[in-house]
């Protein structure tokens, strides 16, 4: 319960509009210090716009906010940063040249009375940060040579330098393992008994339910309803957010052909540091599903499968064809495909179109002569916007302006278009809402269905469980166990994955 001598911030009757989109309406949203209050909602229900306000990178168009009752502008982020108000992003943004301290201080540098950037106060405050917080990190590591949860300990600290009472947390857990997120959790609770109220946005309900006090749904663009943690399941998040019962990923009904075993092979595949001794086939019409703790070599063998890291030793072999493979464009001339985790910087061209985005793959093929065909470009993305439900009133409009889920969906229209024979998919469903998930594996299913086959490596046991025929598991660079979908079970495949595992 709020009492007088606690901070409190307050969002009161928030609008914005974009052109032809009604992003919020007459918002209203609240936290209390020491408190940590969810905001949820599928993509683009408004959840970015109405943060990006409070963080001073948006200007609403109407509406106040308080603190302490006190009415405050926020016209850029140094005023949020004036107001003690801290953001961690989904997306990193780090320098992977520079240490970990400097990295903690970067663009709030303390300097000496030269006129020199003060790098001992630097790493002493470094220090005492990563002890405020309980974590053991090196501050003199190379952020570069680091791992994705260290990378998130260092938003948070960078979040911290800056003496927040307020601390927005976007999808903090979207590149965690468990036994990273159950850190983050502490990491959570220790924040809260100094006093910092937490706002904390994630996709992945159950998180939402163990981590809050309380939660909001928002939903196009307006405020749904307000929940005390006891008084809430999934099932009623969910309700809430998309206007029904909660959608299940469709149970997979196999319909490859199980002889057909020379279609795609891996054979003896090995990457020294990233993954070792593979061997993988894939059948036509299969969705093989790939699951592993963080540096496991997933992604890694993905990415060497696509020609972006080049393995030591081993073969691929298609149609009983041993394929060489040195680039991105040597994979996709024989008709593979990839979908990176990382949509934002090696997925799309943020400052492109969704148009642009949609035909980049098939360019040439609606070039003729040396001249772009505007009118097929157009046709075919208005097919795939439709095909996929994404969610945009004007294919002219910039990619970076859709929600994460929508910018998915973009992804794979790229490579739906060019009629790939093979689909690599890198943890398809991060930070995307439970509706777009379920649509992301009716594509993956339909994709499979036509013929196309699918790996998709992905930590989300559950969806695996649902929409893949086989799944394999790896660990330290090696595969532990493949399961037939008969000997599916969640718990195993899990147990398969474990760091503990020899």
């Amino acid at each position: 319960m709020h009492t007088l001598n606690q901070e409190r911030l307050i969002m009161k009757n928030i609008s914005k509009s974009f052109p032809g989109v009604q992003a919020l309406d007459n918002v209203s949203f609240d936290i209390n210090a020491g408190e940590v209050h969810s905001l949820i909602g599928q993509n683009g229900a408004g959840k970015s716009t109405l943060m990006g306000i409070l963080n001073g990178i948006t200007k609403p168009d109407s509406g106040e906010i308080y603190i302490n009752n006190n009415i405050v502008r926020i016209d850029d982020p140094n005023d949020a940063f004036n107001l003690h108000l801290s953001i961690v992003h989904q997306e990193f943004a780090l320098c992977n040249n520079l240490t970990v301290a400097q990295n903690i201080f970067l663009g709030s540098e303390p300097f000496n009375k030269g006129g020199f950037i003060n790098n001992e106060e630097i790493n002493n405050k470094s220090i005492d940060l990563l002890k405020k917080i309980n974590v053991n990190l090196n501050i003199n590591n190379i952020v570069g040579d680091l791992n994705t949860s260290e990378w998130q300990i260092i938003e948070i600290c960078k979040a911290l330098s800056k003496n927040p009472k307020f601390i927005i947390m976007d999808e903090p857990t979207a590149s965690l393992d468990e036994s990273q997120i159950e850190n983050l959790f502490s990491i959570i609770v220790k924040l809260k008994m100094s006093g910092i109220g937490i706002i904390y946005i994630s996709h992945k309900l159950s998180e939402i339910i163990k981590v809050s006090d309380r939660i909001t749904i928002i939903r196009d663009g307006k405020i749904s309803e307000t929940f005390a943690k006891k008084e809430v399941d999934e099932n009623i998040l969910i309700k809430s957010m998309i206007g029904q019962k909660v959608l299940e990923i469709n149970k997979r009904e196999s319909i490859f052909n199980i002889d057909n075993t020379d279609f795609f092979q891996i054979d003896n595949f090995t990457c020294n540091n990233k993954f070792y001794d593979i061997n993988i086939s894939l059948q036509k019409g299969e969705i093989l599903g790939l699951s592993g703790l963080l540096g496991s070599g997933t992604s890694d063998l993905l990415r060497s499968i696509f020609g972006i890291i080049k393995e030591d030793s081993g073969d691929i072999i298609y149609k009983k064809n041993k394929l060489v493979i040195n680039s991105p464009k040597d994979s996709i001339s024989f008709g593979i495909g990839y979908l990176p985790s990382d949509r934002k910087n090696e997925g799309l061209i943020q400052d492109n179109s969704v148009r642009d985005n949609s035909i980049l793959t098939i360019f040439k093929t609606i070039t003729n002569l040396g001249f772009f065909s505007s009118n097929n470009a157009k046709r075919i993305t208005n097919e795939f916007v439709q095909k996929l439900q994404v969610k945009v009133s004007d294919i002219n409009t910039s990619v970076m302006n859709l929600s994460g889920g929508n910018q998915q969906k973009i992804v794979i229209a790229k490579w739906l278009a060019k009629n790939c024979d093979i689909l690599l998919f890198d943890d398809p469903t991060r930070g995307i809402d439970v509706a777009a998930k379920y649509q992301i594996w009716n594509l993956i299913s339909e994709f499979s269905n036509n013929g196309g086959s699918v790996i998709v490596a992905s930590n989300e046991i559950p969806e695996l469980v649902n929409g893949c025929d086989r799944i394999i598991t790896m660990n330290k660079g090696k595969i532990t166990k493949t399961f037939s979908k008969n000997d599916f079970n969640e718990e195993k495949i899990s147990l398969n994955i474990s760091s503990n595992i020899n």
